[in-house]
C-alpha cells in the first residue's frame, strides 16, 4: 500500500487541476461516474497533456475509489475540499442539519454532568467542533441558495420558462427556506439557536465558578464559540428572512401574473379558451367630471397646505465601542508574571499595550482581577504612585500580587 503525503496530494491537484475540476463538475451531484465515462474523460485529457493521467493513478492517490457496482466515487476528503476551493457546495436537505441539534444536546447534557476535567475537556472539545460543523453547513447552504435563487432573478436560461420558475420557487421555499428557518428559529426551544443560547448561559457562569484555572479556561472557550454561534446564526436567519424569502415570493408572485398575462395574450384571438369571459369594454364619452368653478376653488384650497416648514432630523452620535481582550487574557499575562511588585502600574502599563485611551472604565477592569480567588495581594507599603487615565487621576496604592498556591486537580 503506498503511504501517501500531503505534499503528494498538492502536486496531484496542481498538475491535474483541470481534469480534477472537469471530473468535480459532470460528477455532481452525487460526485459518482460509471466506468465508460470516466476513461472518456481520462483519454481526452491525456490527448492535450504531457503528465498523463489513469484510473490506477487515481486509485493510487485516493481521489476515487470503484464501488461493487464498477462506478467510481470521489473520495469525501476530496469532495469537502474541492467545494470549498470551487466555492461550489451541493444543497442538502435540511433533514440532515436537524442531526446537528441532536449531536449537541446529547453532549451538552452529559457536559451537565461530567465529574472528570479530563471528560469535561473531551466533551467541550467535541461540542466545539459540531458548532463549527454546523456554522459551515449553514453557511454553505444559504449562499448556495443566495446564488441559485440569482438565477431566477436574473431569468437565467434553464429557468425562462415562467411555469418553470414558479416550480422551482415554490420547492425552495417549501423544502428549504421553510425547514431552515425552523431549524434556526429563535423562540422555538428545539431549535439549534435555543441549544446555543442554553450553551452560552451555561458558561458563562462556569467560566468564572469551575474548580480549577484550567476548568475555567475550556468553559471560556466554549462560552466564546457559543457566543460568536449565535452572533453568526444571527446573520443567516436575516439572510434567510430578509432576502432569500421576500425574494422567492416576489418570484412566485410574479410569475403565476406573468403566466397569466402570457395565457391572456397567446390566445387573444380564441376568447373562448379563456376560463372567465372578457367583459365588453365600456364605451368612451368626452366631458368634465368637475365643475370648473368647484375645480379653481378646490385648487385655491389645497394650495395653502402646500407650505410646509421642513423637517429636521437630530443624529445622535453613537460611540464606537473599542474591543480589548476579555479578563481571562489579562490573568493569563499576569500569571506569566510569577509575581507582580506594583500591580495597578502593571495594569496600566499592559492596557497601554492595547489601546491609545486609557478610561477610568477600562483601567477598572483590568484591577478588578484583584477579587480573583487564586491570587495572592500583599499590602506591606504606604507608598502611593500617581496613574495618569484620560479621564481622571488617581493615587493608587503600591501592591504585590502572585498566584496562591493551592491543591489543584
Amino acid at each position: 500500500m503506498i503511504k501517501l503525503s500531503g505534499k503528494q496530494i498538492l502536486v496531484f491537484l496542481q498538475v491535474h487541476y483541470e481534469f480534477v475540476k472537469e471530473i468535480f463538475d459532470v460528477s455532481k451531484p452525487d460526485f459518482i461516474l460509471d466506468s465508460d465515462t470516466l476513461t472518456k474523460y481520462i483519454e481526452e485529457y491525456n490527448l492535450n497533456h504531457e503528465r498523463k493521467i489513469s484510473i490506477t493513478k487515481l486509485i493510487d492517490v485516493k481521489f476515487c475509489r470503484q464501488l461493487p457496482t464498477k462506478d467510481f466515487k470521489i473520495n469525501r476528503s476530496y469532495i469537502d475540499f474541492l467545494q470549498f476551493l470551487f466555492d461550489d457546495f451541493t444543497l442538502d436537505l435540511p433533514e440532515t442539519l436537524k442531526e446537528r441539534y441532536k449531536t449537541i444536546f446529547e453532549l451538552f447534557s452529559k457536559l451537565k454532568t461530567a465529574d472528570k476535567t479530563s471528560k469535561t475537556v473531551v466533551l467541550i472539545t467535541n461540542i466545539i467542533n459540531v458548532i463549527d460543523v454546523f456554522l459551515n453547513d449553514i453557511h454553505r447552504q444559504t449562499q448556495r441558495l443566495l446564488i441559485d435563487t440569482e438565477s431566477l432573478k436574473v431569468n437565467a436560461n434553464e429557468f425562462s420558462d415562467l411555469s418553470k420558475r414558479l416550480e422551482k420557487a415554490i420547492f425552495w421555499i417549501d423544502e428549504y427556506i421553510e425547514p431552515l428557518n425552523k431549524i434556526l428559529e429563535k423562540g422555538h426551544p428545539e431549535s439549534f439557536y435555543s441549544a446555543i443560547v442554553e450553551i452560552q448561559s451555561y458558561t458563562s457562569e462556569k467560566r468564572y465558578v469551575a474548580e480549577t484555572y484550567k476548568l475555567k479556561r475550556e468553559y471560556a472557550k466554549l462560552y466564546a464559540s457559543a457566543l460568536y454561534a449565535r452572533t453568526e446564526l444571527d446573520q443567516n436567519l436575516q439572510k434567510l428572512t430578509r432576502e432569500l424569502k421576500p425574494l422567492l415570493d416576489r418570484i412566485k408572485s410574479d410569475s403565476i401574473i406573468l403566466s397569466g398575462f402570457y395565457h391572456f395574450v397567446e390566445n387573444i384571438d380564441y376568447p373562448e379558451r379563456y376560463i372567465i369571459p372578457i367583459p365588453h369594454p365600456i364605451k368612451k364619452t368626452k366631458g368634465n367630471p368637475i365643475f370648473k368653478k368647484f375645480d379653481s376653488e378646490a385648487q385655491f384650497y389645497v394650495d395653502q397646505f402646500n407650505y410646509k416648514t421642513a423637517d429636521t432630523f437630530y443624529v445622535e452620535q453613537v460611540e464606537d465601542l473599542e474591543w480589548l481582550p476579555d479578563s481571562t487574557y489579562f490573568k493569563e499575562q499576569l500569571l506569566k508574571e510569577k509575581g507582580v511588585s506594583d500591580f495597578y502600574k502593571w495594569c496600566f502599563d499592559i492596557l497601554k499595550q492595547h489601546t491609545q485611551e486609557i478610561t477610568l472604565s477600562k483601567y477598572f477592569t483590568i484591577t478588578n482581577l484583584l477579587l480573583e480567588e487564586d491570587l495572592a495581594v500583599d499590602y506591606n507599603s504606604d507608598e502611593r504612585n500617581e496613574i495618569i487615565l484620560d479621564d481622571a487621576i488617581l493615587m493608587m496604592p503600591k501592591v504585590k500580587i502572585y498566584e496562591r498556591i493551592s491543591n489543584k486537580t
